[in-house]
């Protein structure tokens, strides 16, 4: 019988003593990676039902909303609007039935409630009643949601490295096997390069060990006042959101969505520099790539007169997602506020194309663009207005633009680039919203300066035999109707369109597409209004009437109603 070689047999021993040190390695591995597993599926199981109840919270509250406000109280506005009427008429029983009526609808609705509805006041504290019946909980189980969806993929990428050690830590074994079946110095190799391998797989589970300790969690006093935050911010009460957004980044400085929720609130109040620092802490957070984020903040820079920086955070969304005209809109007032004209051009074209693009892709789905399309370029169109008015020492309450004095394009210039792109972007808003297409060249039609006045006398066939213009363009407050008197030359168009803005914004509701054939004459009328109700009257403020022919825009003009 043949004696085994002493040194043969030291080996052997270590290396069976390395085998069965790897194999409890193997275990121990095993045993955190099914850990880190099972934490990972409780959190993505907590996860989905906080997204189901996230889901059915908004969905219920939205529903209740408009039941609460489109059927409980705008019956009662109704009522009260008939309360109106038949005050007017003297009708003094028809007065005693509707308020009855108003009576019994009261109790019917939560936000018809002493804490949101004072019936003197006649209107709710609808926000107010929004945040504290759904909005506030929505958020924090949303916010809760995602948290576990952290926690559920954070462990999972642990239990997945987990899994890589256990297989490296086998390769580690067999190359421990395949040493005693070798001879001389070529078996050391593979016991070096094996224990390399334990000895890194140990280190790498003391790191996964370590993040597993320290992985994040929860924290729900940081979720829940955020989430009241948000509801604070949604009532305007900016400065009491602030104190609860303060609140969740104590809780956690970790958490962005405070960050950034807090810079919008001390934009609302005005303060910009503030404003940019708090958005700027959300971005280093982990929200560098929100689309909603980085168009705030474009234009808060944009506001400041910081063009660079707006056009940096612009581009960081533009750049992969050249769909989102609100920021593209935002970019090309940026490039003219400092006065590059050729980019601002290049802007305005891609803005355009694109809208085209969204028109012919629903169109083509025999679907009609979302509505947010036509918003968005009159949000563009009024931007480009407000920048003029600011240019022209002329602001309005609703002005949203840089000061002169830091817009670095000359002055002039910018002006007239300003009221020509805007003038473009409104023709191209109508055309593609009427036609599907881009404007095509002027009619030939020109019309002279609106006069804005009132109706004074009609004969029996409804033709105007009196017109008195307001004076000094002042329509006094409580007038049902205005009228625009035009004089036109040239060729008459095919279809006009009347657009409404009161304080800025168009009044969907005067909005007037006509097709009449107004060759007969080369003076006419429109009147615009509620003449047809003794219950409302025009609203105070700027209105500016528009005029397109065609999609042209051919002539504008504003008045006021005022006491």
């Amino acid at each position: 019988m043949k004696t085994e070689h002493p040194s043969e047999q030291r080996f052997e021993n270590m290396v069976t003593i390395l085998i069965a040190s790897v194999a409890i390695w193997v275990a121990i591995t095993a045993y955190f990676q099914n850990y880190a597993s099972n934490i990972s599926d409780q959190a993505r199981r907590r996860a989905q039902q906080y997204a189901i109840e996230a889901t059915k919270k908004e969905v219920d509250g939205t529903i209740q909303f408009s039941y609460d406000w489109q059927g409980a109280f705008q019956t009662w506005q109704e009522l009260s609007w008939q309360i109106t009427a038949a005050d007017q008429n003297g009708d003094t029983a028809a007065v005693e039935r509707y308020q009855q009526l108003q009576a019994r609808i009261i109790p019917l609705s939560k936000m018809l409630g002493p804490q949101y509805f004072d019936p003197q006041a006649g209107w709710p504290e609808s926000f107010k009643y929004e945040a504290e019946s759904y909005l506030v909980e929505s958020t924090r189980l949303s916010e809760t949601y995602l948290a576990e969806s952290e926690l559920g993929n954070f462990t999972d990428n642990v239990a997945d490295s987990l899994i890589v050690q256990i297989t490296l830590l086998t390769v580690s074994l067999s190359l421990y096997g395949l040493s005693m079946a070798l001879k001389g110095r070529v078996r050391w190799l593979f016991i070096i390069v094996g224990s390399g391998i334990v000895a890194f797989c140990v280190l790498w589970l003391g790191w996964s060990l370590l993040e597993l300790l320290i992985r994040p969690e929860v924290d729900q006093e940081a979720i829940t006042a955020y989430a009241e935050g948000v509801g604070l911010e949604y009532q305007g009460r900016y400065e009491e959101a602030i104190d609860k957004f303060t609140l969740a980044i104590q809780e956690n400085q970790y958490y962005a969505k405070p960050y950034y929720e807090r810079g919008l609130s001390y934009y609302e109040l005005g303060d910009f520099q503030t404003a940019v620092a708090e958005i700027e802490a959300a971005r280093s957070e982990g929200m560098q790539d929100d689309i909603s984020l980085n168009w705030n903040l474009g234009w808060i820079y944009y506001l400041s007169g910081e063009y660079d920086k707006a056009i940096e955070a612009n581009d960081r969304i533009l750049n992969s997602h050249p769909e989102v005209l609100g920021m593209r809109m935002n970019q090309a007032i940026s490039y003219l506020s400092k006065g590059d004209f050729e980019n601002s051009q290049t802007q305005y074209d891609l803005l355009i194309q694109e809208a085209q693009k969204q028109v012919n892709d629903a169109r083509s789905q025999g679907a009609e663009p979302s509505a947010s399309l036509w918003y968005y370029m009159d949000a563009g169109a009024l931007d480009l207005q407000n920048l003029v008015d600011q240019l022209d020492n002329n602001p309005k309450g609703w002005t949203q633009a840089p000061s002169a004095n830091v817009v670095t394009g000359d002055h002039a210039a910018v002006r007239d680039f300003a009221i020509s792109q805007m003038k473009r972007l409104k023709e191209s808003t109508v055309s593609l919203e009427y036609t599907g297409q881009l404007p095509g060249n002027q009619n030939g039609m020109q019309v002279q300066p609106f006069i804005i006045g009132q109706i004074t006398g009609t004969d029996d066939q409804g033709f105007i035999t009196g017109f008195e213009p307001a004076a000094d363009n002042v329509i006094p407050f409580g007038e049902e109707s205005f009228t625009v008197q035009f004089t036109y030359s040239g060729t008459p168009p095919k279809q006009m369109l009347w657009k409404v803005y009161v304080n800025g914004y168009e009044d969907q509701s005067l909005r007037i597409v006509s097709v009449d054939d107004i060759s007969s004459g080369d003076t006419w009328y429109k009147t615009f209004g509620y003449s047809y109700t003794n219950v409302f009257i025009l609203s105070s403020g700027e209105y500016t009437v528009e005029l397109y022919a065609d999609n042209i825009l051919v002539q504008s003009g504003s008045f006021y109603v005022q006491e």
